[in-house]
């Protein structure tokens, strides 16, 4: 009888190693914008000029994408063409981090 793998990498199941990047694009797709809004209505609520902490936070913002998309710029040039969904996921995988752990930090504070 044979075995059958889990999905994931080395799987059986054909399209498998999608999976994880499909769901990573659509947590951001999400989470995006809802991060947005949080800035936005901190930083309207803040007057102007805005508050030291405010400052921060776009100061924040502006280091955290730069740090995200040369992350992903780098794992778009390094990861080997072989398996296309180990390459979406490399590259997919900062953004997904810096988005998700900002609406976590941002809607607790």
């Amino acid at each position: 009888m044979a075995t059958t793998k889990t999905a994931g990498r080395g799987s059986s199941i054909p399209g498998a190693g999608w999976v994880r990047p499909w769901l990573q694009l659509a947590e951001i797709a999400v989470s995006a914008p809802v991060v947005v809004g949080y800035r936005t209505t901190r930083l309207v609520l803040g007057g102007w000029p805005p508050p030291a902490r405010e400052r921060r936070e776009l100061v924040r913002m502006v280091t955290e994408k730069a740090d995200a998309f040369g992350r992903a710029a780098v794992a778009a040039v390094t990861t080997p063409p072989r398996d296309a969904a180990a390459a979406v996921g490399a590259v997919v995988a900062p953004v997904h981090r810096s988005v998700v752990a900002n609406r976590r930090r941002l809607a607790r504070s």
